[in-house]
């Protein structure tokens, strides 16, 4: 295909080709895939990384004896080892945040997950602050192809 400039504000396309429909069209569709359930606390001071490691064992264990059912989970102590596993620098960071977020099939199980990291103030590890959570829904896309006989053209107008 060429495009060539033939004037201000216009063009010439050429040697564009074509093929014959193939009676399907291409469609798009959103829908609930799963929902994620997401909780963080930080620890800071001498012992930050301990502690946030045993905050990280207690929600395992904890989402384990509730039974808090998951397809995915991650267990992250973020300045340790969130984004390249095992960390190249070998200082103990002075601060710590962890971080476990877990896919599930419904907004209630996802809910649970932050329950548990909330629940470290009372039932983990000394100094726990600053905790979050969240649970929401994750709409996926995938595409499809549907016969075109199938489809209907219709046009709907709105005034706002």
């Amino acid at each position: 295909m060429r495009v060539e400039e033939i004037g201000h504000d216009r063009v010439r396309v050429t040697g564009g080709r074509g093929a014959p429909k193939t009676g399907f069209l291409k469609t798009s569709v959103g829908y609930v895939d799963s929902f994620i359930g997401e909780g963080q606390i930080s620890y800071a001071g001498a012992g930050a990384v301990a502690r946030g490691k045993l905050a990280l064992d207690i929600v395992r264990e904890r989402l384990a004896l509730t039974g808090v059912a998951t397809s995915e989970t991650r267990f992250d102590l973020i300045g340790v080892n969130a984004l390249h596993g095992r960390a190249a620098n070998e200082v103990e960071p002075y601060e710590v945040r962890i971080r476990v977020v877990g896919r599930t099939d419904s907004l209630a199980e996802a809910a649970r997950i932050g329950n548990e990291v909330e629940t470290l103030y009372t039932n983990g590890p000394a100094g726990g602050g600053g905790a979050w959570k969240s649970a929401r829904e994750i709409v996926a896309v995938a595409s499809a192809f549907v016969p075109e006989s199938a489809a209907q053209l219709r046009l709907s107008l709105f005034e706002a």
